[in-house]
């Protein structure tokens, strides 16, 4: 029997500069897992507008439901965009959006895995509503996903302390091990610090082109990254964590597990927006790069 899968979190427009498409960070990795065959549902809110109709239209035509999807009368959320000449993004993410007001649900089905990051908590509304959620049995798998200035060290910690499975970017990594004293930018060293620091199940680092490591109590695991023309990189942390989901409960070996987000994360940079259309043909044949 598939696990099922909540996303809780944040769903909302990007706006390009040539133009708005869907994201948010549970949104994609929800939309992303169902696209790989896992029985998953999100639980967010919307406005009552047209931005907010749209998106909902958007979740049905990906093949999810919309039924945990509030609608209140605060803005559909908005991001604007921007890309460096190499293509990486910051965001400007407008406050207060529909999504920080998520209410507690008193019928949500049962779910065996809790997909979360540290955004949608910038509000007490939807903070509290993932603390509830966070009391259940669940694997909880948390995306920490610095969005300036909307980083708590206190949230953040929070969060960290409850999970089991975390994803973060490099740079994430050496910031939390700042906060904790540890003054060292050595990527192993910081990961094993944080990792016992807020005793974790496993640890997954992303770092760009360059690929990704994954630490649990007993091994390491480094994996290359796969040479892509990058067309932006939205999206390419989510696609990767929702590979590494969707093998993982799969029972996958780790090191599979790893290579296939990785190659999914890829895939997606190479694309625009954060959720393309998958070809597993194409995604397959991408060529690790080379260590020199």
């Amino acid at each position: 029997m598939k696990s099922r899968i909540l996303c809780f979190g944040e769903m909302l427009w990007d706006i390009f500069p040539d133009g708005a498409v869907p994201g948010g960070a549970p949104m994609n990795v929800a939309i992303s897992l169902n696209k790989l065959g896992s029985d998953v549902f999100m639980l967010s809110s919307c406005g009552k507008d047209k931005h907010g109709e749209n998106l909902l239209e958007y979740l049905r035509e990906n093949g999810l439901s919309s039924q945990f999807i509030q609608q209140n009368n605060y803005p559909t959320g908005l991001v604007n965009v921007h890309l460096s000449d190499q293509k990486d993004a910051s965001y400007e993410i407008v406050f207060p959006s529909a999504w920080d007001y998520i209410e507690q649900v008193e019928a949500l089905p049962e779910f065996d895995v809790l997909v979360y990051g540290s955004l949608s908590c910038r509000n007490k509304v939807s903070f509290e509503t993932l603390i509830g959620l966070l009391d259940t049995g669940a694997l909880k798998v948390f995306d920490v996903n610095f969005r300036p200035p909307f980083v708590d060290k206190n949230i953040v910690e929070q969060l960290l302390k409850k999970s089991d499975v975390v994803k973060m970017n490099h740079e994430e990594l050496l910031q939390l091990s700042t906060w904790n004293g540890f003054d060292s930018t050595d990527l192993e060293l910081a990961a094993d610090f944080v990792f016992k620091s807020y005793s974790l199940k496993i640890l997954c680092v992303t770092r760009g082109p360059e690929g990704a490591f994954l630490k649990t109590p007993n091994e390491k695991l480094y994996q290359n990254g796969f040479v892509v023309d990058t067309k932006d990189t939205v999206g390419a942390g989510d696609a990767f964590l929702a590979g590494f989901i969707h093998q993982y409960m799969d029972d996958k070996p780790l090191d599979d597990a790893l290579k296939f987000a990785c190659q999914l994360g890829a895939w997606v940079a190479s694309q625009k927006g954060a959720n393309p259309l998958f070809i597993n043909e194409n995604i397959k044949k991408l060529s690790e790069r080379k260590i020199n």
